[in-house]
């Protein structure tokens, strides 16, 4: 499946994978730069429509549920299995249980999550989470840990870099996320967090960028980040609100003290509202800042493409030091457990600030399906078809999008 051209960059990939390489006088040069003309001089491809993993469409996402809703404690299963040209058959299955602390009705709901699929090709992506909130939401604690390892296209650094550099890679990355957030008053919370990553390099497309190691965390390595912050969060519901807003401002740093292996601190700013309409309709928007500086593995610089916000890009499709995103999302009343969605955004990544506005803009639309699991909690699964400028995805998950 896909294109020529997406046909040709996957078998140079699996090339690579076999070991197979070619002389150095071969290998292309790829963009660095967040100008057209600091990119690479050969000739490029016509820009190609692409999906996160080329050619990918979902072949099932059946519900199961194994336990009343009417239970204090309910559970929820699923199978999910889903093709790709770059994965294979991806076959594996997702729980989420949910349950409330306390018999406090007002307290927000805990739960727990596990994701697991594996592919005929050999790759995984797995996580874990567990969520409380303590009676009377005066405490909440996250903990999710991580390991991925599917492939994903590369297209150099910058707001310019163009669709003929995309070169495939795919890292073995192990994450453990741990946040603790403590009312201060009324809906203003302390955060305070800890992050660590470590990757590992398993395949490269042969002659590019990522194969040739030649930017920090293509060689694999670890991150370690102490992150701060505080958040404003007067929604109805965490995971699926009809009305209120929620603000973060967190930073972190990463540091050899710390046992990591770059160096680096981040700064993300989250803003989102809901605004409820007649009939159980809702308006939710969102705005995203995210900035670095210091020496800050690729594939954790701030990025346009994601399965929740600019979701009409591949993952990673356009990043840099800085990038900014907003998105609005129009949701509609649940109709015997399912709804439906519509979304837009735009984003832009740069240097600097005045790089990030500057832009250029990239915009992305769509629209998804949402099946609700657990209508006491309005817990959801979502299925997302979004377009890009000349690329789309399809995303599967737990919860709403933002």
């Amino acid at each position: 499946a896909g294109t020529p051209t997406q046909r040709s960059r996957r078998d140079r990939f699996r090339q690579t994978a076999r070991g197979i390489r070619h002389p150095p006088s071969s290998r292309p040069r790829y963009c660095l730069g967040a100008r057209a003309e600091e990119c690479s001089t050969r000739p490029l491809t016509p820009p190609q429509p692409h999906v996160p993993i080329p050619g990918s469409f979902v072949l099932l996402a059946a519900l199961l549920q194994v336990r009343a809703d009417s239970q204090p404690s309910r559970v929820t299963a699923f199978p999910v299995v889903s093709y790709s040209g770059a994965t294979g058959i991806q076959y594996g299955a997702a729980a989420f249980h949910a349950f409330r602390i306390g018999r406090d009705p007002a307290t927000r709901a805990s739960s727990d999550g596990a994701f697991f699929t594996r592919s005929t090709k050999g790759y995984t992506k797995a996580f874990v989470q567990a969520e409380r909130w303590s009676p009377g939401n005066a405490r909440r604690l996250r903990v999710r840990a991580e390991y991925t390892s599917h492939p994903l296209p590369f297209f150099g650094i910058g707001a310019r870099a163009p669709d003929g550099n995309e070169e495939w890679y795919s890292l073995g990355l192990t994450s453990v996320h741990v946040q603790d957030q403590r009312a201060l008053r009324g809906s203003t919370y302390l955060l305070a967090g800890y992050r660590f990553v470590n990757t590992r390099p398993r395949e490269s497309e042969t002659g590019g960028l990522v194969w040739r190691g030649e930017l920090p965390g293509t060689t694999g390595g670890t991150t370690s980040e102490l992150q701060l912050g505080l958040a404003r969060d007067s929604r109805d519901r965490p995971g699926a609100p009809l009305r209120g807003r929620f603000a973060r401002v967190v930073a972190a740093v990463s540091s050899r003290s710390l046992g990591a292996d770059y160096t680096f601190s981040r700064l993300t700013v989250d803003a989102r509202r809901y605004v409820p309409l007649d009939r159980g309709h809702v308006v939710a928007a969102q705005l995203q800042y995210d900035a670095v500086s210091g020496r800050v593995p690729f594939d954790q610089l701030p990025m346009i493409g994601a399965d929740t916000a600019m979701r009409g890009y591949p993952r990673g499709r356009y990043r840099d030091r800085q990038a900014v995103t907003a998105q609005v999302e129009i949701r509609s009343a649940h109709w015997r457990r399912s709804g439906v969605v519509l979304f837009a955004g735009a984003g832009s990544v740069g240097g600097r600030l005045p790089d990030l506005l500057q832009g250029p803009w990239r915009p992305t639309a769509g629209a998804g399906l949402r099946l609700l699991l657990i209508p006491a909690d309005r817990a959801v699964a979502r299925l997302d078809l979004a377009f890009g400028r000349g690329s789309f995805g399809v995303h599967i998950g737990l919860g709403e999008a933002f």
